[in-house]
């Protein structure tokens, strides 16, 4: 879930550490993202980039599926400050919903490597791709694990954690390349990935908890049938928001020649740098905070949020479109011609900052059916113009997919907290 101001999680907005400090580590982890990108499609050919970049697809886009109702469940939960209604402690749900995510996705995985071992007896002509992406699959769990824990450390505000922990999958991006042999093959660099994967995943583990603390053997303690069925509840709606944002990607990565892929994963790398930093940014502005137990009969604390969310998503976004040409011309060619897919990546990262506090709020007034037709209505939209436009359009296919999809989601959140009637 997206992060504005504490829209309910009983934790402070303001970090221990000093505001330059957390800049400057927003900084680095900026800095690593673009620098572990420009060493990859340094040291392979676009082709050879594409072919990596959709092992990314399978830990991260699988993983988004999988995980989805648990982390829905758990943002509500942490969102809405229900750890005194429930009497289950956050850090106490956390550590039972990521112990099913990890049993999950490492179900998940046993499954797929049985899949890769029949295929690489039965198919001997698949055996390099098969090596390229056994890591990513071997990361599977890592992956849930370490992205569970931080869209809960996301819930509750401490958004640089997710920026820190994601430092050690691009040093090691980097330390592969800069070790490489010159014979190094694509498995060497996935290797690399998994190996970031684990370390990432044990950041995560040490920021959540120290986020959300548990006092010794109240981890073990089980959580109620209701909590179980209210996740289970959430599980088409998880689907849902997994097609929303990983479902042009994966069409990308099945249909479109490497080279495409390639150019949208460089893209959207570097767009991602405005998640790295518009958090913090919008909670200096808008530090009040929405109550599952709030009624608000006039949403002028919503309207403030918006606003800032608004003038603070254009401020960051629209420099970075002005220097786009720039910033592209760092990967060199064939990166540096795919301005249009930067824009739109830019535009998706910008409507989602303007959409969070809506977002966080119907996170907290939870209406099923609502939410499940604006995340459905968009997971279809973005489906099926990816999936019509993409032989023709490629990566731009993809990247316009995911805008529209972005601002029908974030439409239709910002429509339904304003509907509320008075």
């Amino acid at each position: 879930m997206a992060e504005t101001a504490a829209a309910g999680g009983g934790y402070s907005t303001t970090a221990a550490h000093s505001w330059v400090g957390e800049l400057l580590l927003r900084l680095l982890g900026a800095a690593l993202q673009i620098l572990a990108t420009w060493a990859l499609v340094r040291a392979l050919t676009p082709e050879e980039a594409g072919v990596y970049f959709r092992g990314f697809v399978i830990a991260l886009g699988l993983s988004t599926l999988l995980r989805g109702k648990y982390e829905i469940y758990m943002a509500q939960h942490v969102i809405g400050r229900r750890a005194a209604s429930t009497g289950i402690p956050d850090g106490v749900l956390l550590m039972q919903l990521a112990r099913r995510v990890l049993l999950r996705s490492s179900l998940v995985c046993a499954v797929l490597l049985v899949v890769t071992a029949d295929l690489d007896i039965q198919a001997p002509q698949l055996q390099t791709i098969l090596q390229t992406y056994l890591p990513f699959v071997l990361a599977l769990p890592c992956v849930s694990l370490s992205t569970l824990l931080g869209e809960a450390l996301r819930a509750a505000n401490r958004t640089l954690g997710i920026v820190v922990a994601a430092y050690a999958v691009n040093l090691s991006i980097l330390l592969a390349v800069m070790l490489a042999p010159s014979d190094a093959s694509l498995a060497f660099y996935s290797w690399a990935f998994l190996l970031g994967s684990f370390v990432s995943a044990g950041v995560a583990v040490a920021l959540a908890w120290r986020a959300f603390p548990v006092m010794r053997g109240e981890g073990r303690r089980p959580i109620c049938r209701e909590a179980l069925q209210g996740v289970d509840s959430r599980e088409w709606i998880g689907l849902a928001r997994g097609l929303l944002l990983w479902g042009p990607l994966c069409i990308l990565a099945v249909w479109a020649p490497p080279t495409q892929m390639a150019q949208y994963a460089v893209a959207a790398r570097t767009a991602l740098i405005v998640d790295i930093f518009l958090p913090a940014l919008n909670l200096t502005g808008s530090r009040e905070t929405l109550t599952a137990a709030q009624p608000i009969r006039v949403p002028r604390l919503l309207f403030r949020q918006l606003a800032a969310s608004l003038v603070y998503s254009s401020a960051f976004v629209v420099p970075l479109l002005v220097l786009a040409p720039a910033t592209l011309a760092l990967y060199g060619k064939p990166y540096d011609s795919h301005l249009t897919v930067y824009a739109l990546l830019l535009g998706v990262q910008w409507a989602n900052g303007v959409g969070r506090p809506a977002v966080r709020h119907a996170v907290v007034e939870w209406h099923a059916r609502r939410i499940g037709v604006a995340i459905g209505s968009g997971a279809v939209a973005v489906v099926l113009i990816c999936a019509l436009g993409v032989t023709a359009y490629g990566a731009l296919a993809a990247a316009a997919a995911s805008l529209i999809g972005a601002l029908i989601f974030n439409g239709r959140a910002i429509g339904m907290a304003l509907a509320r009637p008075a």
